[in-house]
This record gives structure tokens, sequence and C-alpha cells, in this order.
């Protein structure tokens, strides 16, 4: 008698307890499931550095090209610049030019 009943007692108190378990380990899996898994996540990261490394490497081919284009204006005017006197160059040219004139009245 006693001894199937404390059979009994520890029987019901360990289906209670397995099917207490039962229910945490489903809501566990049920959690799980609203989870990327770990691949879906280094997908996403390898995508997102990739688009950025992309994005990054126009923006630089882009930067390259303006410097490139302002670099050659810059010659540009450098060069122009030797062609022309300088401006103790024209102002002596100037003072000559009228002190040739002055000197001809």
């Amino acid at each position: 008698g006693d001894s199937a009943d404390k059979h009994m007692k520890e029987l019901k108190a360990l289906k209670a307890a397995h099917d207490r378990h039962a229910g945490e380990v489903s809501q566990l899996k049920a959690g799980q499931e609203s989870h990327a898994s770990l691949p879906e996540r280094i997908n996403y990261l390898e995508q997102l550095l990739g688009d950025s490394a992309d994005k990054h490497m126009k923006e630089l081919k882009a930067l390259k090209a303006a410097h490139d284009r302002h670099a050659g204006e810059v010659s540009q005017l450098k060069a122009g610049q030797e062609s022309h006197a300088s401006l103790p160059e024209r102002i002596n040219y100037l003072e000559q030019l009228l002190g040739d004139s002055a000197d001809k009245h």
C-alpha cells in the first residue's frame, strides 16, 4: 500500500515535471523560429559589408577622377600664366611707352 502510493506520487510528480519541461522546450523552439539562423545572419553581414565596400570604391573612383580633372585645370592655368608678363614687366612697359610719348611732345 504505502510503497505503491509513494511510487504513484513520484510518478505524478515526474509526469508534471516532464510536462513543464516539454512546455518550456516548446516555448524555446517557438522563440528560435523568429530568429534568423547563423548562416542567414552571416550572409546579411557579408552583403552589408560588400555593398558598403562597393559604394566606397565608387566614391573613391569619383574623387580620384575629380582630382585628376582639377590637377589638369591647375596645370593649364599655370601654363597660361607663363605666357603673360609679370606685373613689374607690364609696369616697366607702360612707363617706357609713356616716357617715350612724353619725350615726343
